[in-house]
């Protein structure tokens, strides 16, 4: 009886040591076809997320689009109409313009009368629609926000300008284009 329980206690601890080589190796089979050790791929995943991180404050410090047609957030009311003009529909939250055939301008107003929401749209025959890079700037990675169909929708917080910046384009061949500055 005590040789059938060595044996037993043998064929365990055997096969407990098999599974932990499998379960290190499956674990670091990653590592290992890059040819880096554990470390080197846990650094280079650390150091990818504070590049990114730092990507990011970099982009939240300096926004690259601050108004649409002279208009910003915090922008008073009366300050709108002389600089729009007459809107289209007008009320106590806001005002819409109806800039060209293929250009239009929602904005929205908080409680003070100030702008809290600015939103352009251009339809598919508008040739001067913002662009990615116009909204983001000339390195922004369009095709990180390009879905499968090839729309874009990218959205960015800037907290420190008290704002977020929405890019959104439609796909096909005459796109509409929406561009939208909303306070925090």
């Amino acid at each position: 009886m005590s040789m059938k329980i060595k044996t037993h206690s043998a064929r365990a601890a055997k096969t407990t040591r098999i599974l932990i080589v499998f379960a290190f190796l499956f674990c670091f089979s990653g590592a290992i076809v890059k040819g880096q050790t554990p470390g080197e791929t846990q650094n280079a995943a650390t150091q990818s997320k504070a590049e990114m991180n730092a990507e990011k404050t970099a982009a939240v410090k300096k926004p690259v689009l601050t108004n649409l047609k002279e208009i910003a957030i915090g922008t008073a009311a009366k300050d709108v109409r002389e600089k729009l003009g007459k809107a289209e529909v007008e009320d106590t939250d806001g005002f819409f313009y109806q800039i060209s055939d293929n250009e239009m301008m929602q904005i929205r107003l908080d409680a003070d009368k100030k702008v809290r929401l600015i939103s352009a749209t251009y339809t598919g025959e508008h040739k001067n629609a913002p662009k990615y890079a116009d909204i983001f700037g000339a390195g922004a990675d369009e095709a990180a926000a390009t879905k499968p169909d090839g729309s874009v929708y990218h959205r960015v917080a800037y907290p420190e300008a008290g704002y977020w910046v929405a890019y959104s384009r439609t796909a096909g061949e005459k796109p509409l284009v929406t561009v939208t500055i909303q306070k925090l």
